[in-house]
């Protein structure tokens, strides 16, 4: 490893590459690590070349709420990336204790929506937004802080430009948070992360996923032809307005979903108020 940086411990490892609590020796901070694992390989190109791609597009997003790039590199064992060490858990590991309360969910819902905004306003679609892939830290005074993290399948994509069906790609991302569109290879904007979102703001307010299947085939069917059971009837105790704000993130249709975070944001902010989105047909 490149001598500036000492790998202290293990954090996470899925995919292709691991992530290490590692010692900056020059600043004297604890940083996070995250690299290549030995035999893995990317597919089309080279797992290196992804890393580094990923580490270049998220050290331009500047945000509190997105997980800050320090350093990348390549060494004799492969590529690198040095990161912000966020404290906390992931999204995952907290809704398997529980769904989330209300004030947890409004945190959750505001400080994604300010990252995704920042994400956006660069040009770039997350395409992977995911309970896994979301810290949040509990602060001394009881709120929490989200942070946004793992950019590994983010795309500076024109609007509506339609996907690269190669097939050394597979089908990336998590299938039960991605949106119709990535199945069909269809024209990906912001609206697709906004249906992830929503899935993952389900989920979180149920501990369930919007839509399921004994298998992944079963899963994209019912994302493709949605059979949600209503939020309303899983948490009666939700207000309408946040009921109908969830199931407008998860619209089948891109055009019938929020034309925006900002818009998304807006709403959501007013329903506090009772003012509820504007109702779409599926």
């Amino acid at each position: 490893m490149n001598e500036r940086y000492e790998l202290l411990a293990p954090i996470a490892e899925g995919g292709l590459g691991a992530v290490f609590r590692a010692r900056d020796t020059h600043l004297g901070r604890d940083v996070a690590v995250k690299r290549i694992l030995n035999g893995k390989s990317g597919g089309c190109g080279t797992a290196v070349d992804a890393l580094i791609r990923e580490a270049r597009l998220q050290s331009i997003l500047v945000h509190p709420n997105i997980v800050a790039v320090y350093d990348y590199g390549v060494d004799a064992e492969g590529g690198f990336i040095v990161m912000e060490l966020v404290p906390g858990e992931t999204l995952e590991d907290v809704i398997m204790r529980g769904a989330l309360p209300a004030n947890d969910f409004d945190a959750l819902v505001r400080q994604t929506l300010e990252g995704m905004r920042a994400v956006h306003a660069k040009g770039l679609l997350h395409l992977d937004l995911k309970p896994g892939n979301l810290m949040l830290h509990r602060l001394p005074e009881g709120g929490l802080q989200v942070k946004i993290l793992d950019f590994g399948l983010a795309k500076n994509t024109p609007q509506g430009e339609r996907q690269n069906e190669s097939p050394c790609q597979g089908l990336p991302g998590s299938i039960h948070f991605m949106a119709p569109e990535q199945f069909e290879r269809a024209a990906l904007n912001v609206r697709t992360d906004l249906y992830s979102l929503g899935c993952l703001f389900y989920y979180a307010l149920t501990q369930q996923h919007p839509f399921e299947g004994d298998t992944k085939p079963q899963v994209m069917v019912a994302h493709l032809h949605p059979r949600t059971r209503p939020l309303a009837t899983l948490r009666p105790d939700l207000p309408a307005s946040t009921v109908k704000w969830v199931e407008w993130l998860i619209n089948r249709l891109p055009t019938n979903r929020p034309a925006s975070v900002a818009e998304a944001l807006r709403f959501y902010a007013a329903g506090a108020g009772g003012t509820a989105p504007p109702v779409a047909g599926v």
